[in-house]
This record gives C-alpha cells, sequence and structure tokens, in this order.
C-alpha cells in the first residue's frame, strides 16, 4: 500500500486526501449528526404534544371541579329544600338508628344546631356524621365524646353549622 502512495503523483495525493477527508465528514454526518438531529426534533415533537396533552388535562379538571360544585351544591339544595337545619338533623339521626340516643336537639340561632346524644353506639354515631358532612355539607362546629359504662356506646354533644340553603 506505501507503494502504491510513494508511485502516485503529488496532486494525485492531495486528491485522495481531500477525498479521503470528505468521505469522512460525510460518515461522520451520516453515522452521528443525523440520528442526533432526528431524536431531537422525535422530542420536541413529544414535548409539544404533551404541553397540548397537560393544557386539556388541566381544562378537563375545572370543568370536572365546576360540575362536582354543582352537583354538590344541587344536591344540597334538594336534600334540604324547604327543611330547616333542625329538621334535617333530626331526620338524619333518625335514619340512621339514634332516635333512641337522641336526648336533645335544638336550634342555635338558623345556622346553628346544638345536638345530645346518651349511649348512642359509636359506629352510628361516625356514620351518621360522616352523611351529613358528605351529603349535605354540614360542618361540626364542636364534638365531644364522653365514654360510657357500655361498650361501643357514647355521650355525644353536637354543634352543627350548617351552610345557608
Amino acid at each position: 500500500m506505501m507503494n502504491y502512495w510513494q508511485q502516485l503523483k503529488p496532486r494525485e495525493r492531495i486528491i485522495l486526501i481531500l477525498l479521503g477527508g470528505v468521505v469522512s465528514i460525510v460518515l461522520l454526518y451520516i453515522a452521528v449528526l443525523e440520528p442526533f438531529q432526528l431524536k431531537v426534533e422525535q422530542l420536541e415533537s413529544r414535548i409539544t404534544k404533551q404541553k397540548t396533552d397537560i393544557q386539556w388535562m388541566r381544562n378537563a379538571a375545572l370543568e370536572i371541579k365546576q360540575l362536582q360544585g354543582n352537583a354538590i351544591g344541587n344536591s344540597q339544595r334538594n336534600l334540604r329544600k324547604g327543611q330547616s337545619l333542625l329538621a334535617l338533623v333530626d331526620r338524619t339521626a333518625k335514619q340512621n338508628k339514634l332516635a333512641s340516643a337522641m336526648k336533645r336537639v335544638e336550634p342555635d340561632g338558623s345556622k346553628r344546631v346544638r345536638v345530645w346524644l346518651e349511649k348512642a353506639t359509636f359506629d352510628d354515631v361516625t356514620k351518621w356524621l360522616f352523611k351529613l358532612q358528605n351529603d349535605y355539607q354540614l360542618e361540626i362546629e364542636s364534638a365531644v365524646f364522653d365514654r360510657t359504662e357500655d361498650d361501643g356506646r357514647v355521650d355525644v354533644r353536637l354543634v352543627f353549622l350548617g351552610a345557608e340553603s
């Protein structure tokens, strides 16, 4: 090979060196730069799509929150329609097996109700409170639970704060 190189004229050697350089540059571009550029374009495309998806998800989340808020507000209005806070608390307590434990229910203004339960089953009380908070959006302003001698039973004093219907 060295012999062949030595037999070439200086001008031919320069042409071969330049040709070798051009081939090297083309191979470098094909093997390294072009795949890199393609990958960058693919990633930019994915980022654009994901930004679009995120924006859509944010809009959908806002719409869901608005619909949930409307549904809760409508259900609260429908469930309490024409019914006072006092009547609601009394009715739901009876529906949740607390009628015998309920000793006193009295209004405290237009937005509050005080309730006294004696020897109520703790599980029934917690289910009732959960229902009042989730279904009717009543807030428990204060709650005092006292243990009784009977297992699983409590004396309870509650103050509910209801939203205006």
